[in-house]
């Protein structure tokens, strides 16, 4: 489980900027990137702080 934490960071840097890419207004593509990857990196600090030392890695 550890392991895919980690890995989630290397596919979510290719989809999140690629799905935000399908915006037809560039601006607002931008914004959409730079929301969800402030998000998911939120979400993967807590996975990291909390979840992994609950698995004992």
């Amino acid at each position: 489980m550890a392991k895919l934490i980690l890995m989630s960071v290397l596919f979510m840097t290719i989809t999140l900027p690629a799905m935000a890419a399908r915006d037809p207004h560039p601006v607002r593509g931008l914004k959409k990137a730079i929301l969800w990857v402030v998000l998911f990196n939120a979400a993967y600090t807590y996975g990291v702080l909390v979840w992994v030392p609950r698995l004992g890695f």
